[in-house]
């Protein structure tokens, strides 16, 4: 997801759209294969829930790794997809943030990108995939970001129709983030975002009143900066985007922006130049390189200084 996607990938939405009784994908074309990916799973261990000091810290003290248009995935048959894996997929590897568009289809809000021809899911079954997993999982906390053009009620009854509107966070923009443990305790584990109707219903957050973002439209690393786009310079927190699009995303490039030298030194810097702490890092293909490794030990390394801090 760029909130405000690039043109050359918005190829109509909405002129096949799947039922509403689909409860998946459906595309009506062959998937659109990507060759060398590898099926094999993130190794155990570099997920957040095993960082010292994990529930003793706050939401906005660590930086979650987001999956960019989460939902387009090679493994589930969208062509031109950004991730290899579906989203239970992800988050079992350790992805806790999911960058999600939403498009209106035959009146009822689906999970796409640029075009119901090149895959969709209906809202619901995308959230209730989460929620399955949460259930499994009581000590996870998982941000949303959607890129949203559907009415906010009508994102709001596929939250309340799929469990997930229950473990919704609600914060206040000017209050301070809380710890992992009482999220976990209170089980507000969610934290919403939307580029559209934050605010019209409690835990249904404006992502531009509580983040910043840098450039998301970037072609090569030499590209890559820390230039604030949108979101005003004092949010809170900040979403880092970090892939490559040319002109759309692809494996070789994924391998390109994700590897150690240039995303290590990406999120070394960020903090330095930004003043702000990379919350939410935003990648394509999350498996290529070490990301979830690189990230956990970032994090780590992040938990050390808090703590002498403290």
């Amino acid at each position: 997801m760029e909130i405000g996607f690039a043109e050359s990938q918005v190829l109509g939405v909405g002129e096949a759209g799947t039922a509403v009784a689909d409860k998946h994908i459906g595309p009506k074309l062959p998937a659109k294969k990507v060759k060398g990916i590898s099926s094999q799973p993130v190794p155990d261990g570099f997920s957040p829930e095993t960082l010292p000091g994990y529930l003793q810290g706050k939401y906005s003290d660590i930086s979650w790794l987001v999956t960019h248009n989460a939902m387009s995935n090679r493994a589930e048959g969208w062509w031109f997809p950004n991730q290899s894996f579906g989203i239970t997929r992800q988050l079992n590897d350790g992805v806790r943030g999911l960058m999600l568009d939403v498009h209106m289809i035959d009146n009822q809000p689906f999970l796409l990108h640029g075009s119901s021809m090149l895959g969709r899911m209906p809202l619901e079954s995308g959230l209730a995939e989460i929620n399955a997993f949460m259930q499994q999982r009581s000590d996870v906390i998982i941000t949303l970001i959607l890129e949203c053009y559907a009415p906010a009620t009508k994102v709001q009854e596929a939250f309340k129709a799929s469990g997930l509107s229950e473990r919704l966070h609600q914060q206040e923009s000017v209050s301070p983030w809380p710890r992992i443990s009482e999220m976990i305790e209170r089980d507000k584990r969610l934290v919403l975002f939307t580029d559209s109707g934050g605010g019209e219903w409690r835990g249904y957050h404006d992502v531009w009143k509580f983040c910043q973002e840098t450039h998301y439209a970037v072609k090569q690393v030499a590209d890559f900066s820390f230039k604030r786009n949108r979101g005003e310079e004092s949010n809170s927190l900040l979403i880092l985007n970090h892939f490559l699009t040319r002109p759309i995303a692809g494996l070789g490039l994924a391998k390109k922006a994700n590897a150690t030298t240039v995303l290590k030194s990406r999120l070394e810097e960020c903090e330095k130049v930004t003043k702000r702490f990379p919350n939410f890092v935003a990648v394509d293909f999350y498996e290529c390189g070490d990301t979830p490794a690189l990230l956990f030990k970032f994090n780590r390394q992040q938990a050390g200084k808090q703590q002498s801090d403290r």
